[in-house]
């Protein structure tokens, strides 16, 4: 026995045991993901969690369709605070540990239009005091004079447990990649976004960033993934 996935316009078949299609279901978060697999398991019925998946999907489809994007448009998903900062020009690197140039084929995304993606974690305050504290004692490579406003706004919204300025778990804009390099010779002195050091080995430029007229819900994922 089959049924339709919910989404609109989706004609997939699916198994009677599973909500929607695959496609689809890897754009829901994983917590709503886990609160689906929940209330269906505790009442044996469609709920509200089911109600918010579809929702969410379809806003994301939604969006999608509206910006027009070429199909095929790799994502790259980052934590927060640091991808609101790509998006508000204070962080023109992302760092990693490794060089996608490596791999031929994604070699193929340099000097390409990528979405920014920013992840459904949550802000750590003592991140962004660590943020902070690097740009006071010069060794950050974030713009301070945009970064620190920014981050002193999240930091002043995350005290009062709001979210702030930097959205979780959506689609911010686009970027384009550029050629990874060492940061060993990009820059003179050590510098760090954050205290995870051991992910600051290649710094991969992201350039001519252009925001979104809004967020777009999207769970995201690990590495490069598709947004198209």
């Amino acid at each position: 026995m089959t049924h339709c996935c919910p989404i609109a316009g989706c004609s997939a078949a699916v198994p009677q045991q599973v909500f929607m299609c695959a496609s689809h279901w890897r754009m829901v978060p994983r917590p709503l993901q886990a609160a689906v697999y929940e209330s269906f398991e505790t009442t044996g019925r469609l709920s509200e969690n089911h109600r918010e998946a579809v929702r969410v999907v379809e806003a994301m489809e939604a969006g999608r369709t509206a910006l027009d994007l070429p199909p095929g448009m790799k994502a790259l998903t980052i934590w927060q605070p640091w991808a609101s900062l790509v998006m508000i020009g204070a962080k023109p690197h992302e760092f990693r540990r490794w060089s996608f140039a490596d791999r031929p084929h994604l070699a193929k995304l340099i000097g390409q239009r990528i979405v920014i993606h920013g992840g459904a974690r949550p802000v750590r305050p003592a991140e962004l005091t660590d943020i902070l504290d690097r740009i006071e004692e010069g060794e950050s490579a974030l713009d301070a004079a945009i970064a620190r406003p920014f981050v002193e706004e999240l930091l002043a919204a995350r005290r009062r447990k709001e979210t702030g300025p930097a959205p979780l778990g959506v689609a911010l804009g686009t970027a384009v990649l550029g050629q990874p390099r060492r940061c060993i010779d990009l820059f003179v002195d050590t510098v760090a976004d954050s205290t995870r050091i051991d992910e600051h080995m290649y710094a991969w430029p992201l350039t001519d960033v252009q925001a979104f007229p809004s967020p777009i819900p999207a769970a995201g994922a690990q590495g490069f993934w598709n947004f198209t």
